[in-house]
């Protein structure tokens, strides 16, 4: 298995590279025939088989109507089987290639989106789904692996993991965008430690960084949001779980190295204890 990360013309690009014990027509067809497909792709898939045919994806949980949805529909990009298959689901970009090897093939799956910090959920997604598919080709697939260390290995891997700090004439500012594992509900009663934070009380502990002298609480919105001072949380449904979005601002006259590291640490401690 081999996986990347890289950024392309301001887009994320997600290469994932596995050796299947499977000739390339029969991987084909798991790729393309829905019957095969239903086994182990993430959404239920209609399609129209040729270049610039119509493709569709839906839910079986999913609302009435939700394969119209253009965030869940696309067309066939390129098509040369059983070598090459891409399309768009919605503004993502899937790219399969079918290399021969051996008495296999190298499958490769390049999929190009926007949204960075979702990369370690997808790639973990993608992952089960891959074992999935060979299981159902008669391979062994893998050994299972729970779906939250998965995510978080790639969060360290693709530093995934890192903020953002940028500077004006008059402070800076220190931002993390973070995709967790966890349901944003769980994450909020971890920093709130069940309490319910009010205006004009001091923070929860668990919403300030170690050396950090946040203010009393401003604004806040369970489970979504809470502002004390220079210090903005925001919380709301990601790719399998919740994504946090923390800013801390400041002026110039004081460093940022140090609550940034401060902010980091206690993120990962999130992602560790919640």
């Amino acid at each position: 298995m081999n996986e990347t990360l890289r950024s392309v013309d301001g887009r994320t690009e997600l290469r994932i590279e596995r050796r299947l014990g499977h000739a390339p027509a029969k991987v084909w067809r798991a790729l393309t025939e829905p019957s095969e497909l239903a086994a182990w792709f993430p959404a239920v898939v209609e399609l129209d088989l040729r270049l610039d045919g119509r493709i569709a994806f839906s839910f079986e949980q999913g609302e009435d109507g939700f394969v119209e949805d253009p965030d869940n529909a696309g067309v066939i990009r390129a098509y040369d089987p059983p070598r090459l298959l891409e399309y768009n689901w919605g503004v993502e970009v899937l790219r399969w290639e079918l290399e021969p090897d051996g008495d296999g093939c190298v499958m490769t799956l390049t999929a190009t989106f926007d949204d960075r910090p979702a990369a370690a959920s997808y790639t973990a997604g993608w992952l089960g789904c891959f074992s999935a598919l060979d299981l159902m080709l008669g391979g062994s697939g893998e050994e299972p692996v729970d779906y939250a260390p998965r995510h978080e290995h790639y969060v360290a891997k693709f530093g995934l993991d890192a903020g953002t700090i940028t500077r004006t004439a008059e402070e800076w500012t220190i931002r993390f965008e973070r995709q967790f594992a966890k349901p944003k509900e769980r994450i909020w009663a971890h920093l709130s430690g069940g309490r319910t934070p009010a205006p004009g009380q001091p923070a929860p502990q668990g919403f300030v960084a170690k050396g950090i002298e946040p203010g009393p609480v401003a604004e806040v919105s369970e489970p979504t949001s809470l502002v004390c001072g220079p210090i903005t949380w925001k919380l709301r449904d990601g790719n399998g779980g919740a994504r946090v979005i923390l800013t801390h601002t400041g002026p110039l006259a004081e460093d940022p190295a140090e609550p940034y590291d401060a902010w980091h640490d206690l993120l990962e401690a999130i992602a560790d204890q919640a």
